[in-house]
């Protein structure tokens, strides 16, 4: 019911009875004549953006439905009076460090800030508003010392400095590992922590690892939407690809994702929009040179209807060799193959449909694609 009652939320019908949380911000220094809040929804894949109201420019008050707030990943401040190809965010600065996005307790906060500065990037990789096209804009960073105790707020500005969530050439991974644990430790009861291990498990290397962080959680963050996401990974036992038919990328033949059982299929998730996967076509055409007389290479693109022809495109500009087929459903997608984020590599096994994960940017994961394909 929580769920259904959200999706009508997010297409604009509100009823009065509807609880609202509320964020207040009180900006000293600097004017806005409109500034909006963003929450990110994972599971929704679009964010939801509340227009905030003021009388003076400095005050300003948001509110959004609590029937949300389960599935934020994070919230934003921007001001929307800008050109399609500039982002003007509002950031808050914490013991010098400055974070655009961050994490806003309910039913209500009160957040006081003091101008310091404007940041301008230039030619930054940003997405078009409106649009699934990847271009080079600006990024404007209005910046303001923060006041706050508040520990919601604080876990989510704090876990970027600190490295959590995250696995870098920096740290060994038992190291980074060892981090996010502390990291939780301080703050287990912090929403964006249970929301940004859901979002990275991917990066693990043994569910046992991830269950070592998530055990850390309290309860009732073990309970939440994240985390029952995060508990059925864990205690999710299926390793056989699940075969399904879908339209070929060029002329739209329904064809299986698995053609040929008796080979090796590496299965790569990728999408139009992705900018990461555009820099791992290089890696993916090095291993089809090498591998491409015993390893059978498929793009899944998650690619919807309105992106699929920039998809199209892709494939033709960078003359991709290899089979392409179409999801056009990335969210039954993401949950039918326990992808978190692309780009996404399986490698199914001969005969057997049994599959693996791969991490192809990892050196270690491509010795060993090449240890089994050889």
């Amino acid at each position: 019911m929580k769920l259904f009652l959200t999706l009508l939320l997010l297409g604009g019908t509100l009823h009065a009875t509807e609880k609202m949380n509320t964020v207040r911000v009180e900006l000293e220094g600097k004017r806005y004549d409109s500034l909006y809040l963003r929450l990110s929804l994972e599971d929704f894949w679009q964010p939801k953006n509340i227009r905030g109201y003021s009388e003076d420019g400095y005050r300003w008050e948001f509110s959004y439905p609590d029937s949300l707030y389960d599935y934020i990943t994070s919230f934003r401040l921007y001001d929307n009076q800008v050109f399609d190809t500039v982002a003007h965010f509002v950031c808050f600065n914490l013991d010098a460090l400055s974070i655009c996005n961050y994490f806003f307790e309910r039913p209500f906060l009160l957040v006081r800030a003091r101008y310091v500065e404007t940041r301008t990037h230039l030619n930054e990789l940003m997405r078009r508003r409106g649009t699934d096209e990847d271009v080079f804009g600006t990024f404007i960073h209005d910046i303001f010392e923060i006041y706050t105790d508040n520990q919601e707020l604080i876990s989510s500005m704090k876990r970027l400095r600190y490295g959590y969530g995250f696995f870098s050439g920096q740290r060994t991974y038992e190291e980074s590992l060892q981090r996010n644990m502390e990291f939780v430790r301080q703050y287990p009861d912090s929403r964006t922590m249970i929301a940004l291990l859901s979002g990275t498990v991917g990066q693990y290397k043994s569910k046992a690892d991830i269950f070592k962080v998530f055990n850390l959680f309290t309860e009732e963050l073990q309970q939440s939407f994240y985390g029952q996401k995060i508990y059925k990974h864990i205690t999710r036992v299926d390793t056989i690809f699940k075969n399904q038919m879908l339209s070929t990328w060029d002329i739209g033949n329904l064809e299986a994702i698995i053609q040929d059982s008796s080979k090796y299929n590496l299965i790569l998730f990728s999408a139009s929009w992705c900018a990461p996967c555009t820099r791992q076509i290089p890696v993916l055409k090095e291993i089809y040179q090498d591998l491409g007389q015993k390893l059978i290479m498929t793009y899944v693109s998650v690619d919807e209807e309105r992106s699929a022809e920039a998809w199209r495109i892709k494939m033709r500009d960078h003359e991709i060799p290899w089979r392409s087929v179409m999801a056009s459903d990335m969210k039954a997608t993401y949950e039918k193959y326990e992808i978190f984020g692309v780009p996404h590599a399986i490698l199914v096994y001969p005969s057997s449909m049994k599959m693996k994960k791969l991490d192809l940017w990892k050196e270690e994961d491509r010795q060993r694609l090449y240890e089994l394909v050889k």
